[in-house]
């Protein structure tokens, strides 16, 4: 076998494990209720802060910070129709309160509306107006300031599903809101009403000029009427509509008319007729009927009806395939062809023949148009002159009955206006509540600051724990191993803690607690390796890990075990000449010659194997210190080392130093038949895994997949009931036998 190079670790950190070729594709797929369950006492214990802190913060504002709230309410009117109405309307659409509320909410909040409130003698004395809007020194009222104090802070608005509105203020004193409040409505009301007044003048001073305009238009049309009948004699011409040149003007007009209908009768029948000729459309059924009565198509209708007769009594008498019944269906068809020739004959000549009366006739309609037209034109030049001094006349009489009926609508108006502005229910708005003085804090309330506090205190601890998840590049679950690229999980080994079966280590775990969730485990591990093993041909298997502790030398030890266990002669080799551990885990001792001192030509294989105490098989430790020479793992020694060992036993598990320590992991990558590469849940990040996993991937040895170990966030969560289930089924198990 050739001499394969080492591919020396990147240190963790290097810049190149950034981003390697089989990096994850997303990010980590976290489950929030794994997360909330992992952190549900720091959950419960933000919430109890924050109860504790919303309290806090309750009495530090009610001493510190009290607010009054009150509001002075309004009532929205229908107001009137008419200013003889004896009451209101009913109801107003949503639509229409809405958009007064708005209209009116603006014209509270106005400057000058404000303006006069400040300046009210009550609100002059209030301790809001004194002792922010005051100046001390010089007692001038800094008004501009305190409107600014209002606008800001007076808020007004609609109240759903009624006629009102309503303005709102809150201060640290209840005293001054009534007063403020109050003081705003009065000066608000006084505006609205200067509002109507002054609409109401403007509009009876608009209808005042009307009404002398309108005067003065219908004195000139009385004189230009006197002076056109004098002028024209009005009185003494007939009426046009009356006159003998209108009766005949009407005749001609109803001959024209019928006549113009016949005409276009007669078009759209000849049009069709002549449609019908050209095969555009196809004759009706009364064409049919009319060719079908023609006397020559009732002899040959009557000969097939005979013909038809003698087919159905020969076709009695013969079979049909006879030549009599073939003579006689012959003759039938060849009569009907005849038939049908005939009819198209027919149909054909009454066609051309009603195409040719129907365009005799449609002349004769033109030119009877043509002369009642000429006759029409003659009676209308007559008709002009005698229409036209009456329709003027007419005219000047209907604009003198239109004045006359204006000038009486400027009347009433006017009239209208006067009673409107006298009647005290004309106004759309009205004072419906003052505004009281107000005996509970409108803030702060303990229903809002507490759950505030809560909701802020759980939601910093949420967000953060969710940031932290979401920040963290560590492997913690298979989850964070499906998104890498090429890694394959073979298996989830639960730490010490979460087994529930309360074993002391996890070190030869299948001998020393076989019932113990962590030994099933590795039985389950061990199945899946066991198969891809035998389905591929595998005979050596180096468990490999990328940073120290991550529990390969653990996994050798249980792997043994159930290979052992399973029927197989299993050999163990400790490659890590750093840190031996395997022989001793295994009952025997770690500096007893082994490995190193076979490489190094000082041993022979018999004389280094041993017989495991705890798992039966055969085990070869690191060697003596002096010849742990890591340099000779890529001679071919250790190809004839392997080899003898492949002949002999069925299995041959290495263990070997961190790959991210040292590069003897990769070396012996490429000596051996298949890989399993160990992680420690919660120690080694995404980056490095997929970079090992590439690293490994280009080695002789086929990469079978990763053994994730110590998941510990699986305690509290969805895994939990399985390892009980597991621990309880193993105890069932075992009562069942010893019963």
């Amino acid at each position: 076998m050739s001499n394969a190079p080492v591919r020396s670790a990147i240190p963790k950190g290097d810049p190149r494990s950034k981003g390697p070729r089989g990096a994850s594709k997303a990010g980590p797929a976290i489950d929030p209720v794994r997360v909330l369950r992992q952190h549900v006492l720091g959950v419960i214990v933000s919430g109890v802060v924050g109860i504790i802190l919303g309290i806090i913060v309750y009495f530090v504002l009610r001493y510190t910070y009290p607010l009054y709230k009150g509001e002075v309410i309004f009532e929205i009117r229908p107001g009137l129709l008419d200013s003889t109405d004896i009451g209101t309307k009913e109801s107003m659409s949503d639509k229409d309160v809405l958009r007064i509320a708005n209209t009116q909410t603006l014209l509270l909040k106005q400057r000058d509306v404000l303006t006069e409130a400040v300046n009210n003698p009550s609100v002059r004395n209030t301790t809001w107006l004194q002792k922010w809007f005051i100046d001390p020194q010089t007692g001038v009222l800094l008004e501009a300031q305190a409107v600014d104090d209002l606008q800001e802070y007076v808020s007004a608005g609609d109240i759903r599903n009624t006629n009102l509105f309503n303005a709102r203020w809150s201060w640290h004193t209840a005293q001054d809101v009534p007063i403020v409040l109050n003081a705003i409505a009065s000066a608000y009301l006084r505006k609205i009403e200067a509002l109507d007044n002054q609409q109401f003048s403007e509009n009876e001073e608009l209808f005042r000029g009307q009404l002398r305009r309108t005067r003065l238009t219908l004195q000139d049309l009385n004189d230009e009427i006197q002076g056109f009948i004098v002028s024209k004699g009005i009185t003494t011409l007939d009426d046009p509509r009356y006159s003998q040149a209108a009766f005949e003007t009407q005749k001609l007009t109803e001959a024209l008319t019928a006549s113009s209908s016949a005409l276009t009768s007669v078009q759209t029948q000849y049009m069709q007729t002549a449609a019908k000729l050209e095969g555009t459309i196809e004759p009706t059924h009364d064409d049919i009927i009319e060719a079908e009565y023609d006397v020559t198509m009732q002899r040959q209708l009557q000969a097939l009806e005979q013909l038809r007769a003698s087919e159905r009594s020969i076709l009695e008498q013969f079979q049909p395939d006879t030549p009599q019944v073939r003579n006689i269906e012959r003759t039938v068809r060849s009569t009907e062809q005849q038939l049908e020739a005939k009819r198209n004959e027919i149909l054909r000549r009454n066609l051309n023949a009603r195409v040719k009366t129907l365009g005799d006739e449609r002349a004769q309609l033109a030119d009877v148009i043509e002369g009642l037209e000429a006759e029409l034109e003659r009676n209308d030049v007559m008709l002009r002159d005698l229409a036209a001094d009456s329709s003027y006349y007419d005219t000047l009489v209907t604009q003198r009955a239109h004045m006359e009926a204006q000038r009486e609508h400027h009347l009433e108006l006017l009239n209208s206006i006067m009673l409107m502005k006298m009647r005290a229910d004309a106004g759309r708005v009205r004072l419906a509540n003052l505004a009281l003085t107000p005996r509970e804090l409108s803030f702060p309330l303990p229903e809002i600051i507490i759950p505030a506090g809560v909701v802020l205190c759980v939601g910093l601890f949420v967000g953060f724990i969710f940031l932290k998840e979401m920040t963290n590049q560590r492997i913690r679950s298979a989850g964070d191993l499906a998104i890498i690229s090429g890694a394959k999980i073979l298996g989830s080994i639960p730490d010490v803690a979460d087994d529930p079966t309360d074993i002391e280590d996890a070190e030869c775990a299948a001998k020393n607690g076989p019932e113990s969730v962590i030994a099933e485990s590795y039985r389950q591990a061990w199945s899946t390796i066991s198969r891809m093993m035998q389905r591929k041909g595998h005979a050596s298997l180096l468990v490999a890990s990328g940073l120290p502790g991550s529990g390969s030398t653990t996994a050798v030890s249980n792997l043994a075990i159930d290979a052992a266990s399973s029927g197989l002669s299993v050999a163990v080799i400790d490659g890590n000449f750093r840190r031996p551990r395997l022989a001793s885990i295994l009952g025997l001792k770690d500096d007893a010659p082994g490995l190193g001192d076979v490489l190094c030509g000082k041993a022979a294989i018999d004389d280094v194997t041993m017989t495991s105490p705890v798992s039966g098989c055969t085990v070869i430790s690191a060697g003596t210190p002096e010849h742990r020479i890591y340099s000779r793992f890529n001679d071919e020694a250790f190809d004839r080392f392997l080899a003898s060992l492949r002949s002999t036993h069925s299995l041959v598990l290495i263990d070997t130093a961190p790959a991210v320590a040292a590069g003897d992991a990769f070396t012996l990558a490429n000596r051996v038949d298949a890989i399993v590469m160990v992680v420690q849940a919660n120690n080694e990040e995404r980056g490095l895994v997929a970079r090992l996993i590439n690293q490994f991937s280009d080695m002789r040895g086929e990469l079978m997949g990763i053994l994730l170990n110590r998941p510990r966030m699986t305690a509290g969560g969805y895994f939990k009931k399985n390892y009980e289930l597991m621990a309880s089924y193993s105890y069932d198990d075992e009562d069942e036998s010893e019963a």
